[in-house]
């Protein structure tokens, strides 16, 4: 019998969070260990260690694993990826360095595009052309291209990305240098654009293949490493990873898109704020998850988030299906520091794991916005992570001192509460360039701020944004790990169809929409899911013609008939409408992308409810004094453990747990849920 316990766990720039579940019970157990930069799966194997030690279970009790991994994010913001070679159509070699016109910052005179991380000497041109109908206009010259093989092995390239024009339409040349490739280097990495993403706009494509043709050899070698590791420990479980697109995939996919893991780890949050939403009756979250070196911010409307196939990675187009994330340079690691005209500023520099904030005693020489909460009383003056650091607070003050509070002339206290007013304002402009920004109301929505260090900020950005409601999980500084435990498997698939309203054949999308749902089955059914476990969704990317971007619509499943294209052209009106305030009837519709969304559905997570409401006041654990808004005042100190279902905790205050340390300030109070969340509003 398979075990019930299941495993889910993040890494993050700081620490590496775990979740563990019982499926029979509800319970749940949680660890957090320093990140291990160098070595990314030693810091799993050490939580993983820890968890079991704790609970006193053996690995082989673990019967499901996830893993929202960073290593694809980080080898592409350090630019340490793999050498890469990009073979091409001839005549668009410069297809990388030309991009699109649009500049990164408009106004902005010295603004600069990143350099395309296939330099143009790596960029080959095979004599070949298929025209957009998929008609073969000029055949592939075989020997051209070995020649370009031998070229890329003799330089020591190891990932070569094929993207060739028009291949959506018809992969043949695509399939016919990749067996070249197989032939002539057989130890290089190969990246298919017409496996990846079969889908139109030259450039896009061409920088999403070459992503993960670049960020490959790094996620195999990882994922291979860490599923040795949980071999030879006795793990049951066989690895899954988190996509950016809020599913899962096994390991062996995970190698093959590897570009599909970029935000592995921010998908497990949006996906936490999902549960909350569905479990407190909540559709509208926004949620923040803030940890060590960055804030990840989601929008949840209708408890559900949001999806884009427009994504950027520090400038770089990725154009596969991913959840709607913004993330910041806004974490409790962000420096301080003061600019040439000497304004306060912070991050996005981080001071990140290694050697972290000046509090931890590891190091580090830079203030930080951790600095500054334990300087002001927030974070426990003593220890952090349930007494397993310490806090090395006179060192804080010293270098908070030396660095900001002298230069500017101001106590050390003001520069303190200077930092957290800095981060602050940093973080509600990421809230509403997901929010404002989009035609939503943040007054309309509940704050969910979770991460280590997202509650210590929550109320005060909710305040900032005239939003009423914070919800404090459970378990916030393990958030994203726990909310990777109610995903699903997913694959998305998409087929390239230009055609207008005046011309579709429901029939041509029938025979499209069945071969893309065969691919969804095959794969679900090679990963054990059959009948009721696999749903198959249909979507539509539509526009009015002449557009150059479109809206995904749902598309009914059964026979497309003359009437449900006619209600999918209606409903595209509206949506029109709805996303940019006009309409335009007598507008021809023009079908651009058809997608298919194939899930296979898991087992989700129990968690224990409280029975009853306590009506015991809650008790402190002790008092100290934290400062709110330039005053110094006496609060009681909490341990979350020891609150229950129904008790109040009235602000100011502080409650403190394992894996983050949440901050009440004055007028506000927390109720418990019956499921341990903290809901936080202000007192009438």
């Amino acid at each position: 019998m398979k075990s019930s316990f299941r495993l889910g766990i993040d890494t993050g720039g700081t620490f590496t969070d775990l979740c563990l579940t019982d499926g029979t019970t509800g319970t749940v157990a949680v660890a957090k260990v320093s990140s291990t930069p160098s070595d990314p799966a030693e810091a799993v194997i050490n939580g993983i260690k820890k968890l079991i030690t704790e609970n006193n279970l053996k690995p082989d009790q673990i019967g499901f694993l996830i893993h929202g991994t960073t290593v694809a994010t980080n080898a592409l913001l350090e630019g340490r990826g793999a050498p890469t070679a990009l073979i091409t159509t001839a005549g668009f070699e410069d297809v990388l360095l030309i991009g699109r016109q649009s500049r990164p910052r408009l106004y902005d005179f010295w603004a600069q595009r990143p350099m395309p991380i296939v330099p143009r000497s790596r960029c080959f041109g095979a004599p070949e052309r298929i025209l957009h109908t998929g008609e073969v206009l000029r055949p592939l010259d075989p020997e051209a291209v070995k020649s370009f093989i031998h070229k890329i092995r003799g330089q020591g390239i190891e990932s070569i990305a094929v993207c060739l024009l028009h291949s959506y339409a018809n992969p043949i040349h695509e399939q016919q240098v990749k067996s070249i490739i197989q032939s002539v280097h057989p130890r290089a990495f190969v990246t298919l654009s017409s496996e990846i993403l079969p889908e139109y706009r030259e450039y896009e494509r061409t920088s999403t293949i070459c992503i993960n043709a670049y960020v490959m050899p790094k996620v195999n070698s990882y994922v291979r490493h860490l599923e040795d590791m949980l071999r030879a420990m006795g793990v049951a479980s066989e690895l899954y990873i988190m996509q950016s697109n809020g599913g899962v995939i096994s390991a062996q996919m995970a190698r093959e898109s590897s570009a599909r893991t970029v935000l592995s780890g921010p998908a497990g949050g949006a996906l936490l704020g999902v549960h909350l939403s569905d479990a407190l009756k909540t559709p509208n979250i926004i949620t923040i998850d803030m940890g060590g070196t960055s804030s990840d911010i989601c929008l949840i409307e209708s408890a559900q988030p949001k999806l884009t196939t427009e994504a950027d990675i520090e400038g770089y187009p990725i154009k596969l299906p991913m959840i709607d994330i913004n993330t910041i340079g806004a974490g409790g690691g962000s420096i301080a520091w003061t600019d040439a005209g000497g304004a306060l500023r912070v991050g996005p520099r981080s001071a990140g794991a290694d050697p972290g904030p000046v509090c931890y005693g590891r190091g580090g020489k830079e203030p930080t916005v951790t600095d500054a909460n334990a300087i002001l009383g927030r974070i426990n003056p003593t220890y952090l992570l349930g007494g397993e650091m310490g806090i090395h607070l006179e060192k804080a003050r010293e270098v908070l001192e030396e660095k900001i509070a002298r230069p500017l002339g101001i106590d050390i206290m003001q520069a303190a509460e200077g930092i957290i007013a800095v981060v602050n304002a940093n973080m509600v402009r990421g809230i509403r360039r997901v929010s404002v920004e989009r035609g939503h109301d943040p007054r309309d929505f509940s704050l969910v701020p979770f991460g280590g260090a997202g509650p210590l900020h929550g109320v005060e950005l909710a305040q900032a944004l005239n939003m009423t409601r914070v919800l404090i999980p459970a378990h916030p500084g393990i958030a994203s790990a726990f909310g990777m435990l109610s995903a699903d498997v997913r694959h998305d698939y998409v087929q390239t169809l230009i055609i207008t309203s005046d011309r579709v054949d429901g029939n041509q999308l029938d025979s499209i929409y069945h071969d893309l749902e065969d691919q969804g089955k095959t794969q679900l059914a090679r990963e054990g899911f059959s009948g009721d476990r696999v749903i198959l969704s249909r979507l539509a990317d539509m526009r009015y013609s002449g557009q150059s971007y479109e809206l995904s619509l749902p598309v009914p499943d059964g026979k497309i008939t003359g009437a449900v294209l006619n209600s999918l052209f209606k409903q595209f009106h509206r949506a029109h409408n709805q996303s940019y305030g006009y309409r335009r009837e007598a507008a021809l519709i023009e079908f651009v992308n058809l997608r298919l969304v194939a899930q296979g559905i898991l087992p989700g997570s129990r968690l224990e409810e409280a029975e009853s409401v306590n009506q015991e006041p809650a008790l402190p654990m002790c008092t100290r004094t934290v400062w709110f808004q330039g005053q110094s005042i006496k609060s009681p100190i909490y341990e979350r453990s020891g609150l229950a279902y129904g008790q109040i905790v009235g602000g100011p205050a502080i409650v403190e747990q394992l894996d983050s340390t949440i901050v009440i300030p004055p007028k506000f109070k927390g109720v418990v849920s019956e499921m341990g969340n903290l809901i936080i509003e202000q007192e009438l």
